[in-house]
């Protein structure tokens, strides 16, 4: 490659990278550490296992599209069974909600474990806006 097509290069990149969007900025994913589960598991029948509990919200935010997942652990602490539950609307800002969810038993669970796996927090003053 010739010097001039250097040249042309190096100033295409330079142009390019001057070019991203003015408006870019680095977002952390938000954390749970706000929300706390509780839950008791009941067996309903050789064929299901009911998760009732609740989550309770220590932000000043409401937590909103909360998904949770409820894991069922054999001995070892292997999962052999799951599944997903969704907290019934919003939690709100320093508040609690109860979820229940189902979950289909493999037959060798000795415990069950209850995250969050997704949720977002609102802002109360944007509540209203479309994204």
């Amino acid at each position: 490659m010739s010097r001039r097509a250097l040249r042309v290069f190096a100033l295409l990149v330079v142009l390019g990278l001057g070019a991203a969007p003015a408006g870019a900025q680095w977002v952390s994913p938000q954390s749970d550490k706000d929300l706390r589960l509780t839950w008791n598991s009941e067996r309903m029948g050789p064929s299901r296992v009911l998760i009732l509990g609740g989550i309770q919200n220590l932000s000043r935010q409401p937590a909103s599209r909360v998904v949770l997942k409820a894991e069922g652990l054999d001995e070892s602490g292997k999962i052999v069974s799951r599944a997903r539950g969704y907290v019934s609307g919003d939690v709100p800002a320093h508040g609690s909600s109860n979820f229940e969810i189902r979950i289909v038993p493999s037959g060798s669970e000795r415990q069950y474990r209850v995250t969050v796996e997704s949720f977002e927090f609102v802002d109360p003053a944007r509540r209203g806006e479309s994204p």
